[in-house]
């Protein structure tokens, strides 16, 4: 099977993301599919998401505590190795050296295959939604992180030997080149999600979940199947970076 074609499983992966519940609402069916194929999971959290939230019986940090926690069962449920909260502050990132520094260390440290964060220049989607400034700062550092600093070997030596991630999944973006089938882990994925209580209350988030992932599925080119050319039913949709090349 091609390398880092839709139904590739990488042997590691690291998701990169600024908030807990980020990578829920983006990744988590192809993680989850990931992971029970037997790739090694390892999600990093910029912030613990420590302002998100209208509810005043919250304080920074019992927001962040709970948030955490939420995170760390949103993991089980995905099949995720490990989370890494950096716990920088909800809606103060900046793309500064410091923490591209920070993410450069977990690469080197854990080595994945791949890297999944967000598409930094996506700034509107439609007319109703104006995306995060964490969420663009968090995909412009994690690709930062990932070249070229993370692969320089006379760059930050002490942060660890050099490590070259082969390709970049970035989801959120208007210009996606992949489709992952997730119809097998959308209820995965709907679960983890829903352990975010501190987001969503008591909403049942699976009619929005499924429909996004309905639609993604329409846009998807039609691959061979036991029955012909086929779409998915439910997909998830990324830009492809393959910065590995293969030597034909």
């Amino acid at each position: 099977m091609p390398r880092f074609d839709a139904g590739y499983v990488p042997r590691s992966a690291m998701a990169i993301y600024a908030h807990p519940d980020d990578i829920e609402f983006t990744v988590a069916g192809t993680v989850a599919k990931w992971a029970r194929a037997g790739c090694e999971v390892t999600f990093v959290l910029i912030t613990s998401g420590n302002a998100g939230t209208h509810d005043r019986k919250f304080t920074r940090k019992s927001l962040a505590r709970e948030r955490e926690r939420e995170e760390r069962e949103s993991a089980r449920i995905l099949g995720a190795a490990r989370v890494v909260f950096l716990r920088h502050d909800d809606c103060e990132l900046v793309p500064t050296l410091a923490l591209r520094r920070e993410l450069v260390r977990r690469i080197r440290r854990h080595r994945p295959e791949v890297v999944l964060c967000n598409d930094p220049q996506a700034l509107f989607f439609g007319d109703e939604y104006v995306n995060h400034p964490d969420h663009r700062v968090a995909g412009q550092v994690a690709l930062e992180a990932v070249f070229p600093c993370g692969e320089m070997d006379l760059l930050w030596p002490a942060l660890g030997p050099p490590h070259k991630v082969h390709a970049v999944y970035v989801s959120s973006t208007p210009a996606p080149n992949t489709w992952i089938d997730v119809s097998g882990t959308i209820d995965a994925k709907i679960a983890a999600l829903s352990a975010h209580r501190s987001q969503l209350g008591e909403r049942d988030i699976a009619p929005r979940i499924l429909g996004w992932a309905m639609d993604e599925a329409r846009r998807a080119p039609k691959a061979a199947g036991r029955e012909g050319p086929r779409r998915p039913k439910h997909a998830e949709a990324f830009r492809v970076m393959r910065l590995l090349r293969e030597e034909k």
